[in-house]
């Protein structure tokens, strides 16, 4: 089996999962020209062509979008080897603590991957918006939604959220929504549980810019939560101002839908935060690896 360079497969891996070979030369500590090389040299071995390369940045072809997760799968099954001969323990408890709507949302939907792909690591999922002190050593991970400020401890940016208006389906054949003045004649949904620091995630702030301060609607339902508010717009209760992170399953499966063609970016963001220390643990590392695969 004449397979090719690990470096080449390496740098091939890194760009595909964080989308860009500046990002991947960043990661493995080398040049951006380094990686498209090594892209280059596993391409002309395999005979096929892996990344389109868009004036907008790298896409996946179908033959580098097939490649990808056995890549992946390879390196894990790779790291536990050599962690498993290097007296390195992989096996053991993980102790991950999240917000409860991305627990429940995004992350809970994808666990049955990472338990099918690591069995020998326990992991426990506390649920909570109180960040835990990782320096007690009860928790190895968080995953808080905020702005990134995590002085004295490591983080990476994990996921930014899209905002947008949603519904139920069943609410547009009633009364369909085809401009965002359409808004007045339905419920809005807010939620009253956001930082002060979030306005993109107030109906306040997108009604006074779409110009309608003074034809404001008045029905609306309010909720502290936002795992409850998504649900009571997958109910027909009302539009939502829905977060990419939160509702991109339900709008798979046709039980929420994007009446209307706008998006702004959200103002917070999901990190993953452990300290110095926890960083090199292995545990810690391949979940990291995983869940931002799973991000990608």
């Amino acid at each position: 089996m004449r397979l090719p360079p690990l470096n080449s497969i390496r740098a091939f891996e890194a760009a595909a999962r964080l989308g860009g070979f500046a990002k991947a030369a960043n990661e493995l500590n080398v040049t951006p020209a380094a990686i498209s090389h090594q892209v280059k040299l596993l391409e002309a071995h395999l005979d096929v062509q892996l990344f389109n390369r868009l004036a907008r940045g790298l896409e996946l072809t179908s033959a580098g979008q097939e490649l990808l997760p056995e890549i992946s799968t390879g390196f894990a099954h790779l790291g536990r080897a050599i962690g498993a001969i290097s007296g390195e323990q992989l096996a053991g408890l993980l102790t991950v603590n999240v917000a409860p709507s991305f627990a429940a949302l995004w992350l809970v939907p994808r666990l049955g991957d990472f338990t099918k792909s690591y069995p020998d690591i326990q992991l426990r999922i506390l649920v909570s918006d109180i960040a835990p002190d990782l320096d007690l050593g009860k928790v190895d991970i968080r995953i808080p939604y905020g702005v990134g400020k995590f002085p004295g401890l490591k983080s990476r940016l994990l996921l930014r959220d899209t905002l947008f208006p949603v519904c139920a389906p069943s609410l547009l054949s009633k009364n369909p929504i085809i401009r965002f003045s359409d808004l007045r004649h339905h419920t809005l949904l807010h939620d009253i549980d956001i930082g002060a620091d979030e306005p993109m995630m107030t109906w306040n702030r997108w009604l006074r810019d779409e110009g309608m301060d003074s034809d404001k609607p008045t029905k609306h339902l309010e909720f502290g939560n936002s795992t409850v508010l998504t649900e009571a717009a997958v109910q027909g209760l009302g539009v939502a101002l829905g977060r990419s992170s939160l509702v991109q399953t339900h709008l798979e499966t046709g039980r929420l839908a994007r009446p209307l063609n706008i998006s702004r970016p959200g103002d917070y963001a999901y990190y993953f935060v452990t300290t110095e220390a926890g960083a090199e643990r292995p545990r810690v590392k391949v979940f990291f690896d995983w869940i931002e695969r799973q991000v990608q």
